[in-house]
């Protein structure tokens, strides 16, 4: 709008500037007419009038100009005020809706400002409500996690003492065993769930213990089945007093059989034994009966009954006890070799080879490395008369390493000293690894059966601890009788060792002879046949 009214502005004053010129134009030209036309005729007088009034009408003309254009420019301020006005006015209303516009901005932002101030105190307090639920619940989490360790710890240790117990039944006091790992098992079984029935498993364990201590401290007598020892599925009568004795005396021929208590290797604790001394097996069966008759007389309840037993019962006992047999040497070296395991089988093999090599070096060094004395005198009659081709065939027919040595000097015979020595040291090179052959193996052989034997303890000992690991004993003696039975492979090793390492040196011994003389009469007889003539 204000462009509009300036381009008006600017265009009325173009329009009066052109109107001046053409009243200018039109006058001179109006003058020059009247000067035309009153040049010839005119006056200088009437010349100046007219030139008076043409100046005064120019002037009127420009004056009547002036005021159009005062006029012009009279209608353009007005119009020019008229939109100063309407701006300003404008200006003011838009002043005022700013006005109006920033005062509910402000309202609005104070009422936001207040809205803020109450939700930031709202979440404060909201978050410290959830800081302090988060620590109440982190607490209880962890106390829910310790509560777990706890509880699985525990259960854990219900667990092994569970499986410790299962291993150690095996071997056990047998009375009973069945029902005891019936227990075992579903006390086991109830703590090995997913959601773990510890209670559950400690009552089947705390049963199992309470089983076995009554077995220990109370006795019995009556007729069972019986589904141990040496007569399964045999109807007998059992006196059971604790776990010190058990007997059994069968119904159909009267055999009997003892319990006792033993340590082996292989982790047995309990054995049944029926080899007992026939006056043993007569008291135990007497026995037995005494309590049948006991048990049966309501009137004589507290009679005492004698039992034929150490209350002991250790390993030591039970050899006395046993109706065992003298055995044989080649019983007992059957059970020495059995004590050993399956590294005497090695050992023996270590035996049979290092006896081989010796009797293989042994034959082979007596025909070989014989130094016959009628065969040295023979050779030096020849050698004395220079008959070498007789002494050379008479080597031939030998065959031994002297022979192969001297003949190796008398097939040089017609040679230089010089060529006679180097067939002598190769014949001493020939000789010499035929003898000591196999030697090196028989010393391997020996060195080899110790380590063997070693080898056998540790198994041994390895097998005997896994076994107590396992089973688990109190008695000192199992272990000794245990790393006993592991000695026996060391044993067999230096008995095998020894002997074989003094055959080698006898044989050593024998080469070293040998050879001595090789060198001995083979310098001999080069000392003979060519004297001092080699240089």
């Amino acid at each position: 709008m204000i462009l509009d009214e300036r381009n008006g502005v600017i265009l009325s004053g173009a329009h009066s500037a052109k109107s001046k010129d053409l009243v200018k134009f039109f006058a001179i030209v109006l003058m020059l007419a009247s000067s035309a036309f009153a040049w010839p005729w005119s006056s200088d007088k009437k010349s100046a009038e007219d030139e008076a009034r043409i100046k005064d009408s120019l002037l009127q003309i420009e004056v009547r100009n002036l005021q159009r254009e005062v006029e012009t420019l009279t209608r353009i301020r007005m119009q020019k005020a008229d939109s100063l006005e309407k701006l300003d006015a404008k200006h003011w209303s838009n002043r005022y809706a700013e006005s109006q516009l920033t005062e509910e901005h402000q309202n609005k932002t104070r009422e936001l400002d207040g809205r803020y101030s109450k939700l930031s105190t709202d979440l404060g307090r909201v978050t410290e409500e959830v800081m302090a639920n988060k620590n109440v619940t982190e607490e209880a989490e962890e106390k829910s996690k310790s509560e777990e360790i706890a509880f699985d710890a525990l259960n854990t240790q219900v667990k092994l003492s569970i499986e410790k117990t299962l291993g150690d039944v095996a071997g056990d006091y047998p009375v009973g065993m069945n029902k005891r790992l019936l227990n075992l098992k579903r006390a086991s079984a109830e703590a090995e769930k997913n959601v773990p029935n510890t209670i559950a498993a400690v009552q089947g364990y705390m049963a199992d213990l309470l089983a076995r201590h009554e077995v220990t401290y109370t006795q019995s007598y009556g007729a069972e089945l019986s589904q141990v020892g040496t007569r399964p599925d045999v109807n007998v009568n059992r006196l059971r007093l604790g776990t010190v004795f058990l007997g059994e005396v069968a119904n159909d021929n009267g055999d009997v059989q003892a319990l006792l208590r033993s340590g082996a290797l292989q982790g047995k604790v309990f054995e049944w034994n029926a080899n007992l001394p026939t006056e043993m097996a007569a008291n135990i069966k007497s026995a037995v009966n005494q309590a049948g008759s006991v048990a049966s007389a309501a009137t004589d309840a507290q009679a005492t009954i004698a039992i034929p037993l150490d209350v002991l019962q250790n390993k030591a006992i039970k050899n006395s006890i046993t109706d065992a047999k003298e055995l044989t040497w080649t019983e007992e070296f059957k059970v020495f070799f059995k004590k050993g395991g399956i590294v005497m089988y090695p050992l023996s093999l270590v035996a049979i080879i290092a006896l081989l090599l010796f009797l293989e070096r042994f034959v082979m060094l007596s025909y070989r490395g014989h130094l016959g004395r009628r065969f040295t005198k023979k050779m030096d009659a020849l050698v004395a008369e220079k008959k070498y081709e007789e002494a050379a065939n008479l080597c031939l027919k030998k065959e031994t390493s002297l022979a192969m040595v001297l003949f190796a000097v008398l097939n040089k015979v017609n040679d230089t000293r010089e060529n006679a020595e180097r067939s002598l040291q190769e014949a001493l090179l020939r000789e010499q690894p035929k003898l000591e052959r196999r030697m090196g193996l028989l010393a391997a052989m020996g060195t080899i059966a110790p380590l063997l034997g070693l080898l056998g303890t540790v198994t041994g000992i390895i097998t005997l601890f896994t076994v107590i690991t396992e089973v688990g004993t109190n008695d000192a003696r199992v272990l000794a009788g245990g790393i006993s039975e592991a000695l026996v492979t060391t044993e067999m090793g230096l008995v095998i060792a020894i002997p074989v390492m003094i055959l080698h040196g006898l044989l050593s011994e024998k080469i070293e002879k040998i050879t001595s003389e090789l060198y001995v009469q083979s310098t001999s007889l080069m000392n003979k046949v060519f004297g001092k003539e080699s240089k």
